[in-house]
């Protein structure tokens, strides 16, 4: 077994055992070495630095909810603090991941690797724009997450093939981006319904029994479901 194996059975190790900052140190070791990724290592990547990162989102929310219903000014000074810890945190991580993900991207072989690196760099972007109380940093974040959402989605458009799992999850989670943090609902509207309608069209092409189409529906039923609250919520 040659160190390449080694980090991936431990990072696989780790995953299973939610250890998900000892995970990232594996696949950075991966990386590291300077080979190229493969679809296994790749999906080990975004899933150790994602639950690596949600675990951090999930702790700011619900500080966030407890500052909101708290009236002592004692109390809400101290989770300021403590919020402001868990966002630096965040960033830290995410900071990390981006420095590691410019060194992926540069070492990728195929345009649907770079599409899927870039939606990663324009998710953690989100998620920070998401927890900055720092105006200036989450103009920063957003700019730098809008930056790599549209250099994904133009890669994804110049590769012809829209009914991908992986293109429809990109189209979500742009548009999300567009809804949740530019507040731009006709935006976010525009390109969810251009992606759910390309997608409708194009479903005939895919087999039923093929995971692709199962994945493909799951994002469809999504981009549904946003397409309705948004568009209740402007009516």
């Amino acid at each position: 077994m040659n160190d390449r194996e080694k980090n991936l059975f431990l990072a696989k190790v780790a995953d299973q055992s939610e250890r998900y900052e000892e995970m990232i140190g594996y696949m950075k070791k991966i990386v590291d070495s300077g080979a190229a990724l493969s679809f296994e290592e790749r999906d080990l990547l975004n899933i150790a630095y994602k639950n690596a990162i949600g675990s951090k989102r999930s702790a700011w929310r619900v500080i966030s909810s407890v500052f909101q219903r708290e009236n002592d000014e004692e109390k809400k000074t101290l989770l300021t603090d403590l919020r402001s810890k868990v966002e630096t945190e965040m960033s830290n991580i995410c900071t990390d991941a981006f420095a590691i993900l410019d060194k992926v991207i540069a070492s990728a072989e195929t345009e649907e690797f770079r599409i899927y690196f870039y939606k990663m760099k324009g998710d953690y972007n989100r998620y920070m724009a998401e927890v900055a109380l720092d105006p200036a940093r989450k103009q920063k974040v957003t700019d730098e997450g809008l930056k790599a959402y549209q250099t994904a989605t133009d890669l994804a458009e110049k590769s012809g093939d829209e009914l991908t799992p992986l293109n429809l999850g990109l189209a979500l989670n742009f548009s999300v981006f567009y809804y949740e943090i530019l507040r731009q609902p006709d935006s976010a509207i525009k390109l969810a319904k251009k992606a759910f309608d390309n997608a409708i069209m194009g479903l005939d092409k895919l087999n039923e029994e093929d995971e692709a189409y199962k994945d493909a529906t799951q994002i469809m039923a999504l981009l549904r479901d946003n397409l309705e609250i948004w568009q209740s919520e402007g009516n």
